[in-house]
């Protein structure tokens, strides 16, 4: 798969943003999301890569967080993990020329559902203006949990200056590693980062990275949310997860 830099972590976080405001933003973070950017391979690859990923993706399917496991009335979508990679291609596209300060903070490779030989799955949940992630995906190990946390240590805060989309941008992205909830997996880590911009809500966003076997699985939201409890909801898609031997 594609390592598409910051900007699928960017995408990711205005998606959740937009959910928790009503920000104008929140409709261009959406638009850029759906856009499907133009493939690197040939045709015929890409037929072949996505045909492949999606078998593999329906056998992943009952590892995910599903509507009873949710509180009522939330609102369960699958999709395709390949959109990270859309989105994080549209979303490149509007930061071309754009300045991050750290530079090399800009190569963010360390999101283990882009991993190469990595198959995977994914959901969002919605209530209100609340928004869940839950992904899961094949091929983990140790080292992702390790990489995770290589790269906050590095780029705990960002900056991005410059003009996206022919609007100034100006944005602060802090992360920093927080207490993951306690969990029977063989590696966890739990980080939460909050942008800041003038044209977006200062909305946090705690994704909780586990690890059992050869599998992964993560969990992500507004750690500030009364809808979903991503601690126990972490603990819940672990379970399933391991349910699905």
């Amino acid at each position: 798969m594609r390592k598409l830099g910051i900007s699928a972590l960017v995408a990711a976080t205005l998606f959740l943003a937009a959910c928790g405001g009503d920000d104008d933003t929140g409709d261009d973070a959406t638009a850029a999301s759906e856009e499907t950017a133009a493939a690197d391979e040939t045709p015929a690859d890409d037929a072949a890569e996505e045909e492949d990923g999606a078998a593999a993706a329906s056998g992943l399917q009952g590892a995910l967080l599903s509507a009873e496991d949710l509180p009522e009335g939330a609102t369960v979508s699958a999709f395709d993990v390949a959109q990270l990679d859309s989105a994080g291609e549209s979303m490149a596209q509007l930061l071309e020329g754009v300045t991050y300060e750290p530079a090399d903070c800009q190569a963010y490779d360390t999101n283990p559902l882009q991993k190469d030989g990595a198959d995977a799955a994914g959901m969002t949940a919605t209530s209100g203006t609340d928004a869940l992630i839950n992904a899961v995906y094949t091929n983990a190990s140790a080292d992702d949990v390790a990489s995770v946390q290589e790269y906050y240590d590095r780029c705990g805060e960002i900056t991005v200056s410059g003009e996206a989309g022919g609007q100034p941008l100006d944005m602060t992205i802090r992360t920093t590693t927080v207490d993951a909830p306690e969990v029977e997996a063989d590696e966890v880590i739990a980080v939460e980062t909050v942008t800041e911009s003038a044209a977006m809500p200062a909305v946090p966003t705690r994704i909780i990275y586990m690890i059992d076997g050869d599998r992964g699985v993560y969990v992500a939201g507004n750690p500030e949310s009364t809808t979903f409890d991503l601690n126990a909801l972490a603990v819940a898609a672990l379970d399933k997860l391991k349910a699905q031997g």
